[in-house]
């Protein structure tokens, strides 16, 4: 009978990344709130305006790559455990 052995993988701060995720969220919904503050002054700053929009744009896109990353890792990781229990 073959000995298994057991591979120790570094840990990886998968729960304190995707609490940046989350926190990405909430900066997303604070750029929108001063968004909508921006809107109702007059005259209306439409630089700023612009400003506010890229960087939602930027949060929303790092907030989707930050994910995607956590749940491949996460996905790769359950995979090998199965392997790792069938064998």
């Amino acid at each position: 009978m073959p000995v298994k052995t057991k591979k120790r993988y570094a840990k990886l701060p998968i729960g304190r990344t995707a609490k940046i995720a989350f926190e990405l969220d909430a900066m997303r919904a604070t750029c929108s709130q001063a968004a909508q503050m921006l809107m109702t002054q007059q005259p209306l700053d439409d630089a700023e305006l612009e400003e506010c929009a890229r960087l939602g744009d930027g949060l929303a896109k790092a907030n989707r790559i930050l994910r995607a990353t956590v749940r491949n890792i996460m996905l790769t990781r359950l995979h090998r455990r199965s392997r790792a229990r069938r064998d």
